[in-house]
C-alpha cells in the first residue's frame, strides 16, 4: 500500500515537541483506562492455571506449546466466570497463532468475545510422549483476565460504503462512513504478509465524527494506493469506531491491532471489516499469453 500525498506535510523536528507529544499519548491513555477500569472491566488475577496439548505427526514442539498456553488462557476465562460463548476464544487463539485473520474478521467473535487475556507468564512447561508416541505439553502460568462489565451497544454503528470485491494494481482506495453516534475512526490495512494504520497516519490527524453525518476517507490530501506484487492479493480493510480517541501506539501487526481492539469495552467501540483481492492485470495477461 502507498499513500499519494497531494500537499507537503510538516514534520516536528525539534526533540522537545516529540516528547510533548508522546507524554500527551501517555497520559491520554492512562486517563482512558484509568476510567474504564472502575467501570466498564475489571482485571481479575490468576495464578498456576494449567493448560494441556497434545501435538498431531506433523505439528512441531513450538506449535504444541501454543496450544498448552492456549488451553490455560482459556481456563483462565472459565476461572474468571466468563463461559459463555467460550468456543470463540478458541477461534480467536487458533486465528492469532496461524495469522488466519479472514477467519476471525469473518466470524461473530468481536460481538461474542467479553474479556481477554493478559499478562501471562509461564511457570513451568513439561514436554513429553504418550503411549502412542504423541508430543504432550503440560503448562501453568500466571496471568491476568480482563472481564468485561457490559455488552455491545446496539445504538452504536455505522454505515460504510464503497468498498469493492476487487481493485486493480495502484488503484485508489475510497470509502465513505456514517457513523450513528459521534465518533472517532481508526482504519487498518492487513494482508497475509503486511499490515498498516491507514487512518489516520501522517498527513491524517484523528477528529471527531459527528452522528449521521457522511465523512469520505481519504481527505483530499492523499490517496489510499492499494498495490499487489502478485497476480492476486487478498486485503482486508478493519475499521474500529470508538466513543474515546484511543490511539493506537503498539507495531503495526495482526495480533496487536486485535489485542488492542479487545482491550477496549465492547460498549465502547464498533469493529467492521471489509475483504477485497488486489489484481496485478500485467501479471494475468503474461500467464494467459
Amino acid at each position: 500500500m502507498k499513500l499519494n500525498t497531494k500537499y507537503k506535510h510538516m514534520k516536528i523536528s525539534k526533540f522537545l515537541k516529540q516528547t510533548k507529544i508522546i507524554l500527551v499519548i501517555f497520559f491520554q491513555l492512562t486517563f482512558i483506562f484509568s476510567a474504564y477500569a472502575g467501570k466498564d472491566y475489571k482485571e481479575i488475577k490468576l495464578k498456576k492455571i494449567q493448560g494441556i496439548a497434545v501435538g498431531g505427526e506433523s505439528e512441531t514442539l513450538e506449535h504444541v506449546k501454543i496450544k498448552a498456553i492456549n488451553n490455560a488462557k482459556i481456563e483462565a476465562l472459565r476461572k474468571a466466570g466468563i463461559e459463555e460463548n467460550i468456543n470463540s476464544y478458541s477461534n480467536l487463539f487458533k486465528s492469532e497463532d496461524s495469522n488466519n485473520y479472514e477467519e476471525l474478521f469473518t466470524s461473530n467473535v468481536f460481538s461474542n468475545i467479553r474479556g481477554s487475556v493478559k499478562d501471562i507468564e509461564i511457570l513451568n512447561l513439561k514436554k513429553e510422549f504418550t503411549p502412542e508416541g504423541q508430543m504432550k505439553v503440560a503448562v501453568i502460568i500466571n496471568c491476568t483476565v480482563i472481564k468485561y462489565n457490559t455488552t455491545s451497544d446496539l445504538t452504536f454503528d455505522a454505515w460504510i460504503d464503497g468498498f469493492k470485491l476487487f481493485y486493480n494494481n495502484n488503484e485508489a482506495l475510497e470509502f465513505t462512513v456514517k457513523p450513528s453516534k459521534d465518533a472517532y475512526l481508526k482504519a487498518f490495512l492487513i494482508t497475509n504478509d503486511d499490515a498498516y494504520v491507514l487512518f489516520p497516519n501522517d498527513y491524517e490527524k484523528s477528529y471527531l465524527l459527528k452522528k449521521d453525518t457522511e465523512y469520505k476517507f481519504p481527505s483530499q490530501k492523499i490517496e489510499y494506493i492499494l498495490t499487489s506484487e502478485k497476480k492476486s492479493k487478498i486485503h482486508r480493510v478493519i475499521v474500529v469506531l470508538l466513543k474515546e480517541d484511543i490511539p493506537y501506539t503498539e507495531e503495526v501487526t495482526y495480533k496487536n491491532i486485535t489485542r488492542w481492539i479487545f482491550n477496549i469495552p465492547p460498549h465502547e467501540r464498533v469493529v467492521k471489516s471489509f475483504g477485497f483481492s488486489v489484481i496485478d492485470n500485467i501479471k494475468n495477461k503474461g500467464t494467459k499469453e
